[in-house]
């Protein structure tokens, strides 16, 4: 019979000894705790009980924030059928997935046409900046792969535009009577707004983000942002 043992993130985090590790896994799985969706790496335990855990509701964690959304989605559903639009989504959402669980990052929620995606928790990764653009960078190209495989190539007005910030955010349960395991503060928000000036096929990067990248991207274009919420002008650099 094949071992039973607990997933990559408890083992991580609770540094149990090996003696006790599949035993108390087999109980993780009598007690109904599943593989995460979030990533297959983890299970549901790591997604809610984390916080409990290291005994407070939230902590702050330095954590790299994504944000990716299709560009041209609302207008293309006006174009095609219904049927073909929710493969596109399921696709997208799968490509997205991929990219960011090769990189031990988790997708955390998918919001209607968009993903945000979190690196560095609960899969601790000291290089999870570069994790967070690598993944950014899977996805676009699987995304223009994903477009000719359903026979959009050409149709331009498609496409994925990605957010990427990096600092401190508080991780750990949201809500009281519907609990919801997420990453929360100013980095996300940033992130978010970032994602949202982002053309399509772009990847925008913080100066935080691209001070540790920009080796990988010497061509990459600065741009000074003013975003909806932030007081202060941003500067944005789109890796190319």
């Amino acid at each position: 019979m094949k071992e039973t043992i607990l997933c990559q993130g408890c083992w991580e985090h609770m540094h149990m000894p090996t003696a006790i590790r599949g035993p108390l896994a087999f109980l993780f799985k009598t007690f109904g705790i599943k593989k995460s969706k979030m990533h297959p790496n983890m299970c549901t335990f790591c997604e809610t009980n984390f916080a409990k855990i290291m005994k407070h509701k939230q902590i702050p964690v330095p954590t790299t924030i994504l944000f990716a959304d299709i560009r041209g989605y609302t207008d293309l559903s006006q174009q095609i059928e219904a049927s073909k639009l929710n493969e596109l989504l399921h696709l997208f959402y799968d490509r997205c997935s991929a990219a960011v669980w090769e990189r031990d990052g988790v997708v955390n929620k998918f919001i209607g046409d968009a993903v945000l995606a979190i690196f560095n928790f609960p899969l601790i990764r000291q290089e999870h900046v570069h994790n967070a653009v690598r993944a950014a960078v899977q996805l676009q190209q699987d995304c223009e792969h994903l477009k000719a495989e359903i026979g959009l190539a050409d149709l331009h007005t498609l496409g994925v535009g990605i957010g990427i910030h990096t600092g401190e955010c508080y991780i750990g349960e949201v809500g009281t009577t519907y609990k919801d395991f997420t990453a929360i503060g100013p980095v996300v928000n940033l992130t978010s707004r970032l994602q949202g000036a982002a053309g399509i096929g772009e990847i925008m990067v913080t100066q935080e983000v691209f001070n540790q990248v920009k080796d990988q991207f010497p061509d990459a274009q600065k741009r000074t942002l003013t975003l909806k919420g932030i007081t202060s002008p941003v500067d944005g650099y789109v890796l190319a």
